[in-house]
């Protein structure tokens, strides 16, 4: 092969990996996670993350984890404006958002 067959071929594996690089950003980019929500969620809560407005999803998201009883994870998107979202947020602006007692969040809501 010539250098120059080479460089183009050398190119053209550059350019293929940087069109796939921005393929893959552009899905994550600019959406909500959220694309229906519930008013709460029943069972035992294992985690929980707020998701603030961010380009492309005007909305702040509220995302459940709930261990279901075959100990499988399923994550749930609840309604922001809701009771429970705002006895999660009260809890987490009062720890600080630190996630390392993100349990007492979780605890204190068992317990209501």
């Amino acid at each position: 092969m010539s250098s120059s067959k080479k460089t183009c071929t050398l190119l053209l594996v550059v350019l293929a990996a940087v069109c796939i690089q921005l393929y893959q950003a552009q899905a994550s980019i600019g959406r909500c996670s959220c694309q229906s929500t519930v008013k709460t969620v029943k069972g035992v809560k294992s985690d929980f993350k707020f998701l603030d407005k961010r380009p492309g999803c005007d909305q702040m998201e509220f995302i459940v984890t709930r261990i279901n009883p075959d100990n499988t994870t399923q994550e749930f998107c609840v309604v922001t404006d809701g009771r429970m979202a705002k006895a999660f947020g009260k809890c987490w602006e009062k720890i600080n958002k630190d996630e390392n007692r993100k349990m007492e969040c979780i605890n204190k809501s068992r317990a209501e």
